[in-house]
């Protein structure tokens, strides 16, 4: 299994994203009435995995349109919550490319969830053979919950993974993605409605790739629960099911896509 990590810049939020607690009020990952210069710079990745001779991307991290016209890409309460800092270069498709890629490449894109900085670069990526997300998040994604901006996904079939029942899913439910067991999707709501985790497994082991289900080690250690929240009881279970993968030697590696710290292990890693 190979494990591609492409940063595509960063974000400035308020400390209150990775950790709600940092803050007594309860909406102050929007960084509303804060200071923008106490605001915190974290990664934000998309994950290229290889493994049983399938090529999946994990998430798409900031579009370069975000270099130009962050703004305009964005609207104003995304971008005001969630300012992105991104080069010319930074996007996917220019790394895909530096590694002789192309969108038409991908086996398949999953988005972990709908947030603008895991779907940002998206349309450009349209080009991969599927694109998938959780059912559970597209139906929310169509409603007037201010989290989701369509533009992101406008042009781009997107198809719903098909969740089975699976008593050993966190939630009871998980997607084979390709039908031999390689990537695993497990339904994972508590960030948001239809967050999703996936697990690529190689010969010795797996990976974990979280989205937004831990920000960094300290919140699957310390059971910190996140800003942006759609149900706090779900995202506890969430956080629980992510820390059990840091005590399991089976696991190569936790992949969380705005960790300063990289990849975390359990001690496979």
């Amino acid at each position: 299994m190979n494990i591609h990590v492409l940063q595509t810049g960063s974000t400035l939020v308020s400390s209150a994203v990775p950790d709600r607690s940092s803050h007594r009020w309860g909406l102050a990952y929007t960084d509303l009435f804060q200071r923008r210069s106490k605001r915190i710079c974290v990664p934000v990745k998309a994950f290229l995995v290889e493994t049983e001779g399938h090529r999946v991307l994990v998430d798409t991290g900031w579009s370069e349109a975000c270099v130009s016209h962050p703004l305009r890409h964005l609207g104003f309460g995304l971008w005001f919550a969630s300012e992105p800092v991104i080069s010319e270069g930074e996007g996917v498709p220019a790394q895909l490319e530096k590694m002789g890629l192309a969108p038409e490449d991908l086996d398949a894109i999953i988005l972990t969830h709908l947030d603008c900085d895991h779907a940002s670069g998206l349309v450009a990526l349209k080009g991969a053979k599927h694109v998938f997300c959780s059912a559970e998040e597209w139906a929310e994604a169509q409603t007037a919950n201010v989290r989701y901006r369509s533009q992101l996904w406008e042009g781009v079939d997107i198809a719903c993974l098909e969740m089975a029942d699976d008593s050993a899913a966190p939630f009871g439910k998980s997607c084979d993605v390709f039908g031999d067991g390689s990537i695993m999707a497990y339904l994972t709501p508590g960030h948001t409605k239809g967050s999703v985790a996936v697990l690529a497994r190689g010969e010795t082991g797996y990976a974990a790739f979280v989205g937004d289900d831990s920000y960094n080690r300290h919140s699957w250690e310390d059971q910190k629960l996140p800003g942006p929240l759609d149900d706090a009881d779900a995202m506890k279970r969430t956080l629980a099911w992510v820390r059990g993968f840091s005590q399991d030697p089976a696991c190569l590696g936790i992949y969380a896509a705005h960790d300063p710290e990289g990849p975390q292990g359990g001690s496979g890693l």
